[in-house]
């Protein structure tokens, strides 16, 4: 059987000295893994459709094992991304959140429309690459099924906070009541913060990522996040995530 599909590359692997696996996040089929013959080779037919965050139409043949790759239409190749080491490291954390939590027969439309524009934002715009981070990962946790609690406390479901914590381990906003009786180890956050974060959950991300904050509550922000996607996608690490750490700290 064949089959045609827009798709945008989240990972590709080495299984030969010619051929690659692409990891494809694709419009109809959700999460698919397809071979690429020819994949490392420059001149081979599928080597420029062989490099992840390319976007195009895809036609690939159904396998017992693996899909194989016939042929790419390529819409945008956003190649400029892996020509910056800065914009690779946020791209890279975004394809792998994305492959953390689409899976193969499903689709994420919404989630792949985000991610697109996110790669077009981080490619031809200026904005705040750590706001984008913060916008994107919350629409992916919406998107994922795992959107925190930002309307009522988690444990009585107060919507009154003179004060407002936020519980990692609950999934979300804690009451003043509750914060000082069952959670004292929720960390204390700023009121303006959980409307940033209904805000950022809300917006289309090409709009909300032009809202001008305070460096230091963005980062405390991607802070929570990052933490509260690791416990609530099961993933002790990203390598993508320590890479980006990693950039920051030199740049």
């Amino acid at each position: 059987m064949i089959y045609k599909t827009d798709a945008v590359v989240l990972r590709k692997n080495k299984i030969s000295d010619s051929d690659v696996i692409l990891t494809l996040f694709t419009r109809k089929l959700g999460k698919v893994r397809a071979v690429a013959k020819g994949g490392r080779k420059p001149k081979a037919r599928l080597s420029p459709a062989s490099h992840i965050f390319v976007f195009g139409e895809f036609i690939i043949s159904k396998g017992k094992e693996l899909d194989r790759i016939s042929s790419v239409d390529i819409h945008e190749s956003f190649y400029k991304i892996r020509e910056d080491l800065s914009k690779l490291a946020y791209a890279s954390y975004f394809a792998e959140l994305c492959d953390s939590v689409i899976v193969e027969g499903a689709t994420n439309n919404r989630l792949m429309d985000t991610f697109l524009k996110v790669l077009s934002l981080i490619t031809y715009k200026g904005e705040d690459f750590e706001l984008i981070k913060l916008a994107f990962q919350l629409k992916l946790l919406n998107y994922s099924g795992f959107k925190p609690e930002l309307t009522r406390c988690v444990s009585c479901g107060n919507m009154t906070f003179k004060k407002v914590g936020f519980d990692i381990y609950q999934g979300g906003l804690i009451c003043d009541d509750c914060f000082l009786k069952y959670h004292k180890n929720a960390i204390l956050i700023n009121p303006t913060m959980v409307k940033v974060m209904n805000y950022l959950l809300k917006a289309d991300i090409t709009i909300s990522v032009k809202i001008k904050l305070k460096p230091s509550m963005i980062n405390q922000l991607n802070g929570i996040m990052d933490r509260y996607i690791q416990l609530h996608l099961e993933r002790r690490t990203f390598k993508s995530l320590e890479f980006l750490n990693t950039i920051k700290k030199t740049n």
